[in-house]
């Protein structure tokens, strides 16, 4: 990666050319922009300054103030040292979203729910489908569901109860573990359980993890469990048995627009950032917040990092390369992200049509973001006039990436 001078900066400046953003301290500079792929750079130059790098060999009257001339003569050795900017870093996500599967062809109705995606270390996907509690693993490179696995209906106070699959991921020993709300439990299945020949069934990991809903694991292995509208997060061991609270967000219900739907889950999603600080994500304000964990698991007071009208439905989280939290935002059909320095910045949002159709979860396989659409009708996610959400394709993984 190559700096911009200061002298380069200044005198860019001072020709008062007109810039489109300088979001980052880096100073990098970009010349010309690819709509298909995002270049990494922070300084995207007016179109009159693009038109005059390309016109330096065959000058026009619009390049010829001394102005821009000394910037296009500058801007010029820059382009030749970068080679067009491709050697300035990995792109960023392309922030189109499309569809890789949908997980039910034959209908638009919820026959299929999920509402959390994760993924193996070998970038295969891994979504539970609450209606008929199967577990469902897709190979992006051919994305045809297949059924790996299964968390039977339990008998609960003599009813006999789907265990509502929510978030899940891996742990070291490739084990999966999945939040089952309906039982107040994390269930489990075994790697060598993960079998579409011979769909292996889940088994009682972790007890005592009221409204169990979102799920991370730490380096360590411990596993943390949100409880949602009670604002509990709750901690596990590696092993597995009874969880124990880790740390609590504070309850709040907020009235959606409609004027009647209540929102009170305040801990939602959860992830880790670089220094292993726990994200949770408060569906309920619309906020991101961050708890410092201690040697023994235990968690400080949660610091917020953001709240924003942007964040309305968090949901599910996932941190890139760079460190940026994304959020999917689920109300809003959106995905949107937050920065190490707290910034919300929308990456992609649509109507009822979709590709985004109250989008739950993500997860990142490289350079790509997969995300679970749950396919809830509420705010965003409903056909005009109606409680329905027929407009789209219904319960789906969408793909953002290059």
């Amino acid at each position: 990666m190559l700096p911009v001078s200061e002298l380069t900066l200044t005198d860019i400046k001072r020709s008062k050319v007109p810039l489109v953003a300088i979001s980052r301290p880096e100073r990098r500079v970009v010349i010309g922009r690819n709509d298909r792929r995002r270049i990494d750079c922070d300084l995207i130059f007016s179109g009159l300054l693009k038109r005059c790098l390309r016109a330096a060999h065959a000058p026009s009257p619009l390049c010829e103030t001394p102005e821009m001339r000394a910037a296009t003569t500058g801007l010029l050795a820059l382009s030749a040292t970068f080679a067009g900017c491709a050697a300035l870093g990995p792109a960023p996500i392309s922030p189109t979203p499309s569809i890789l599967v949908d997980l039910d062809p034959a209908s638009v109705d919820r026959t299929v729910i999920v509402e959390s995606i994760t993924a193996d270390r070998n970038g295969l996907l891994y979504l539970p489908d609450r209606v008929s509690g199967n577990i469902l693993r897709i190979d992006p490179k051919s994305p045809k569901p297949v059924v790996v696995a299964r968390i039977e209906p339990r008998q609960v106070n003599g009813q006999t109860v789907a265990a509502n699959g929510g978030s899940l991921a891996f742990n070291a020993q490739g084990d999966l573990l999945i939040a089952a709300s309906a039982f107040n439990e994390v269930v489990s299945v075994r790697a060598a359980d993960l079998d579409p020949a011979k769909p292996g069934v889940a088994s009682t990991f972790a007890t005592g993890t009221q409204g169990a809903n979102g799920l991370a694991i730490d380096r360590s292995g411990t596993v943390y469990v949100s409880g949602g509208a009670n604002g509990t997060v709750y901690r596990v061991p590696a092993a597995g048995g009874a969880a124990q609270p880790a740390a609590q967000i504070e309850r709040f219900t907020r009235t959606l627009p409609d004027g009647r739907t209540q929102q009170a889950i305040v801990a939602n999603g959860l992830a880790f950032d670089a220094s292993g600080a726990l994200l949770v994500a408060d569906t309920a304000r619309g906020a991101l917040w961050k708890v410092a964990l201690g040697a023994d698991g235990t968690g400080a007071k949660p610091v917020l990092v953001a709240q924003n009208a942007l964040l309305e439905g968090a949901d599910g989280l996932a941190v890139d390369r760079r460190g940026d939290v994304w959020v999917a935002v689920n109300e809003l059909n959106a995905i949107v992200k937050v920065t190490p320095a707290g910034q919300v910045q929308q990456v992609a949002r649509n109507d009822v049509a979709g590709p985004l159709e109250f989008p739950s979860g993500l997860v990142f396989v490289g350079d790509a973001a997969y995300v679970s659409n749950f396919d809830t009708p509420r705010r965003h996610n409903l056909d005009a006039g109606a409680n329905t959400a027929r407009g789209g394709i219904g319960a789906s993984v969408a793909r953002i990436g290059r």
